[in-house]
């Protein structure tokens, strides 16, 4: 019991230090950067699948299983990313829910791209998706480092088949995220990668989250995860 309370006690105090140095970093996106959190991790664990074929793409199917990489706007408040059991902030439960098996992968509070690299390992899974790049942002890393690092998940993870999801908008300086968002499109282009653009319905018209979708400004709320998962799951779905 008292590892149970332990574990409990240290996720929150990582999860009170996240929205802390939230704060701080929105203030630094004016220097280009962004808000960074700090936080949990996940590794293995395979799941049922739901196999069908894409009729608008002879020769491709559908995905009946997802590995993960990505950092808090992955984890949120899982209780156990590593054995598959999913917050209800976090995009993968929903894109689990939709029908793909969830077989894994890592996630972590704070993680930046280069962590995320030297963290990885492989994963047995239909499709990797990745979304990272909120931490980078926040502390400045150029984009090339971060396509590099990028490139390093890939190779470790083993997955052929790649979804890069844009990031979140990130606290008051959403041209930031847009950027971002941009070169990860044209990464994902040059590799071969699929991107979607799951942040899209979280987006106002501002370019910053629409109302009810997040609860600090950086993280999605529940609502928020349930956005991010069905636009994941649609493009998974759909072969």
């Amino acid at each position: 019991m008292g590892d149970v309370i332990d574990r409990a006690s240290r996720r929150l105090a990582r999860r009170t230090l996240a929205v802390g140095v939230a704060v701080l970093a929105g203030v630094a996106l004016a220097a280009c950067s962004s808000p960074a959190s700090t936080g949990s991790e996940g590794a293995t664990n395979p799941a049922a699948s739901f196999p069908s074929t894409d009729p608008t793409e002879p020769g491709r199917q559908q995905a009946t299983s997802f590995a993960v990489v990505g950092d808090s706007i992955t984890d949120a408040n899982s209780p156990d990313l590593a054995g598959g059991d999913l917050g209800t902030e976090s995009w993968a439960r929903y894109v689990a829910e939709a029908g793909v098996g969830f077989a894994g992968g890592w996630a972590e509070w704070g993680a930046q791209t280069s962590f995320m690299a030297d963290s990885v390992t492989a994963y047995d899974a239909d499709v990797l998706v990745v979304l990272a790049g909120t931490n980078d942002l926040g502390f400045g890393v150029p984009f090339d480092e971060s396509a590099a690092h990028l490139d390093r998940i890939v190779a470790t993870v083993g997955i052929d088949d790649v979804v890069i999801s844009s990031i979140p908008p990130t606290g008051a300086f959403p041209e930031a995220s847009a950027q971002y968002n941009e070169q990860l499109e044209a990464l994902a282009d040059d590799r071969g990668w699929r991107f979607v653009d799951a942040s899209a319905g979280l987006r106002n018209t501002d370019g910053g989250f629409a109302d009810g979708m997040s609860y600090d400004g950086i993280h999605p709320s529940e609502q928020g995860a349930r956005v991010l998962g069905a636009a994941i799951a649609a493009e998974l779905l759909a072969g």
